[in-house]
């Protein structure tokens, strides 16, 4: 069975590019015990995030399609994980942290979702 899907035209991968921006802004403004290796950390977390949902969609196959949803589900897992680190270390940017953490949260929700309803063939 192949698929065709594109990006592009998948909402969750253009919230996963948003959350990929605005982490990288944020990165460069943490502070506290070993910032640089966290900002570092959290920004290839979320940019695996939008780069495996691209990539399933690039794959062709229902099976393959959802590996690699399920690839990007675990990254928005470890992007949460760092997130809430960040905000336990630099409570100064907690709001904005806040913020990035709920539009994660909605990212896996859909994930698994679109695993389970993959687009349909065309």
């Amino acid at each position: 069975m192949t698929l065709r899907a594109y990006a592009r035209r998948l909402w969750v991968h253009e919230v996963a590019v948003e959350v990929s921006v605005r982490v990288a802004r944020l990165s460069k403004k943490l502070s506290g015990p070993g910032a640089a290796p966290r900002a570092d950390q959290l920004v290839r977390a979320a940019l695996s995030v939008s780069s495996n949902i691209a990539e399933a969609c690039g794959r062709g196959t229902i099976p393959e399609f959802r590996q690699f949803l399920q690839y990007a589900r675990g990254s928005a897992q470890e992007t949460l994980t760092q997130l809430r680190v960040a905000a336990a270390l630099d409570p100064v940017h907690a709001n904005a942290i806040h913020e990035i953490e709920a539009r994660v949260a909605l990212i896996i929700k859909t994930l698994g979702r679109l695993m389970a309803h993959p687009p349909p063939d065309r």
